[in-house]
Parts: structure tokens; sequence; C-alpha cells
């Protein structure tokens, strides 16, 4: 019986997991933290709170947390000047992954964020992100 239940439990444990990831598994944690701690901390900080007038929070921001993640998506494929964040506009520079970072890679950094801090945004896949990187073209 205990094989059963703890068997049962174990498919509907992964069935959320692909269920709210619409098909996959919340990006590559690992991988996504590891790539934001060498792409993105530094301006963000480790913590997603960024730095105050310089750069913005990615800790609650409503880019982060939106639905559709097309705006986060285009920011990091091609960087942003004069962003406008909780009514701050920052001039600092985020520089664009699009050269840099392949889709896979642009993906999990976009999932590590929008999982982490307390945000709840909704994953991306790493052919969302192509598709943006088409449209650009």
């Amino acid at each position: 019986m205990y094989g059963i239940v703890r068997h049962s439990l174990a498919i509907a444990a992964a069935f959320c997991l692909v269920s709210f990831a619409g098909g996959r598994a919340f990006g590559d944690a690992p991988k996504g933290q590891a790539s934001y701690a060498a792409n993105c901390s530094a301006c963000h900080q480790v913590n997603g709170e960024g730095l105050p007038g310089a750069f913005p929070p990615l800790k609650g921001s409503g880019v982060v947390t939106k639905d559709d993640a097309t705006k986060h998506i285009r920011v990091v494929l091609d960087g942003l000047q004069g962003g406008k964040a909780g009514g701050v506009v920052y001039a600092s520079i985020m520089p664009a992954f699009a050269a840099v970072l392949s889709d896979a890679e642009i993906a999990d950094i976009i999932d590590y964020e929008r999982s982490s801090w307390g945000n709840h945004g909704k994953p991306v896949t790493a052919t969302q992100v192509a598709a943006e990187r088409a449209r650009s073209k």
C-alpha cells in the first residue's frame, strides 16, 4: 500500500510541475542561477534588489512578474537604457545579451528571475526567446 501511495504522489508532483510550466519543468534552476550570477547580479544584485538610482530591482518588478514575458525577453535580448521602474528612471545601460547568450541560456535566466525573491512570473521557453530574437532581425 505504501508503495502505491508513494508512487501516486510522485506522479502527481511531476504532473503539477509540468502543468505549471506549460509542458516543461521550470527552466534549469542551477544553470539559470549560475548564468544570472555571471551576467546579471553585478547590477541587479544577488538578492534581485538592484542598486537604488542605478539599477532597477527585479524582485517584485512588474516586467518580471507580468504574465506576458515578451517585454522581459526583449530587455534581456536587446538591453535597455532609460527604463522606468517604480517611478524611477534608470539611466544606467543594461547591455544586450542576444549576441552573447543562447536562447536556452536566456530562458534559464528569465525563469530564474521570474521564480526568485518571491516573484511568481510564468516560465518562458527557449522557443519563445527564439521567436522574439527572430522578430528583431
